[in-house]
């Protein structure tokens, strides 16, 4: 049987964000201090998440803006194995990497450089593997099993009652379900489409908000907003075009 392949998806409009992950690299191997911002990019993902969801992985997220803007240019769109989604190995990587982090931490607590340098080899170590994976299978396969991404996950709300603000995906309820483009310009390889005339939109858990499902449906049927915003457009009286 033919391996199944997903489409090359081009980038949605935003920013290049991943020339900051470039420069952390590249300025945190000779000033290891600087390891510190990552950070940023270990509590920002949950603390949006609680709110949006996976938003911060889709949106701003430098790591993951280079998986999109960059390597899914080059990257085969394979199918992600499914056993790196399973519970047993998300909770595996997590209190792996946790170990190792809070290993090093106990060595380095002191001195602001070892700690720095602690962060800075987590991420550059995590990116390795990630870019390596994007040629294998897809540009968001990390992305799949990621720690901060999973703890994101177990967050975000997944089913009612969930906050009226919370970022989703609508659907509308004419969509037919036949081209599953949005499913296959996904990059974590997921089926927005199940979502179709849902009022909650799509909360599932690994929905990072990109967009890209949204730009790539042919009957433009399909919205990202928050669900208190949806809400408004649907009571918004329609007029009749002359």
């Amino acid at each position: 049987m033919a391996q199944k392949r997903f489409h090359r998806y081009l980038p949605t409009k935003g920013w290049s964000l991943y020339w900051i992950l470039l420069a952390y690299l590249a300025i945190g191997y000779f000033y290891p201090a600087i390891g510190l911002l990552a950070l940023v990019c270990m509590i920002a993902p949950v603390a949006f998440s609680v709110s949006r969801g996976r938003w911060w992985c889709g949106n701003a997220c430098p790591r993951g803006n280079m998986y999109d803007r960059l390597l899914a240019k080059y990257s085969p769109h394979r199918p992600i194995p499914p056993f790196v989604r399973t519970f047993g190995f998300r909770l595996f990587m997590v209190l792996f990497i946790f170990t190792v982090f809070g290993v090093q931490m106990y060595f380095a607590w002191g001195d602001w450089n070892a700690i720095g340098r602690v962060f800075w080899n987590i991420i550059a170590i995590t990116t390795v593997v990630g870019v390596t994976l994007s040629f294998i299978y897809a540009p968001r396969t990390w992305c799949s099993f990621c720690p901060m991404g999973t703890l994101s996950s177990w967050v975000a709300p997944k089913k009612a009652p969930y906050p009226k603000a919370f970022t989703s995906v609508y659907v509308d309820i004419s969509c037919q379900m036949k081209c599953k483009s949005c499913a296959r310009v996904c990059p974590m390889q997921i089926t927005p489409y199940d979502s179709r005339g849902s009022e909650t939109g799509y909360l599932h858990a690994d929905c990072i908000k990109c967009g890209k499902c949204v730009a790539s449906c042919p009957l433009k049927i399909m919205k990202i907003k928050p669900q208190n915003q949806i809400t408004d457009d649907r009571s918004q009286p329609k007029t009749m075009s002359a």
